[in-house]
């Protein structure tokens, strides 16, 4: 069970996904489209995507912790975008949303990501200046923060 210790569970991810489910359960015929076979798919290829960089994020970390890391990780998932674990659960809630054909969590998605960037990913930012200094401002200057454009 070490592994969990290097294994996020943003509070507004999780916060907007179960708020995200309890609506779309609870008004089932007022803002919900039809899945089809192919949103069916997409979302599942979201979730399944969002566990491979859940597990390639936490796994290149090995033995070290994310809370006060020694070295800054820049390979594996790193290398494309500096949040891989929050972006993971950005697709949890798209994927989750377009299985079960539910407006609510499509919108949650991008609340999400704001309400991290604003209350989470700033304040880490912030420590990891601190920490890496220049080797994390020119990180910061080549890898985008969400993913490319964001």
């Amino acid at each position: 069970m070490n592994w969990l210790r290097n294994f996020p569970i943003p509070e507004y991810h999780l916060a907007l996904l179960v708020v995200g489910l309890g609506l779309h359960l609870w008004s089932r015929t007022a803002i919900v489209f039809t899945s089809s076979p192919t949103f069916l798919v997409i979302g599942v290829l979201f979730v399944a995507a969002a566990l491979v960089i859940s597990s390639w994020s936490v796994a290149s970390f090995g033995k070290e912790t994310t809370v006060q890391p020694d070295t800054l990780r820049t390979d594996g998932p790193y290398k494309l975008t500096r949040n891989p674990m929050y972006l993971s659960w950005t697709l949890v809630l798209l994927g989750a949303g377009l299985i079960a054909g539910s407006w609510w969590l499509l919108a949650f998605a991008p609340l999400a990501m704001v309400a991290t960037q604003l209350r989470i990913i700033a304040s880490e930012e912030k420590f990891l200046l601190e920490r890496f200094g220049t080797e994390y401002k020119a990180y910061m200057e080549t890898v985008p923060r969400w993913f490319w454009p964001l």
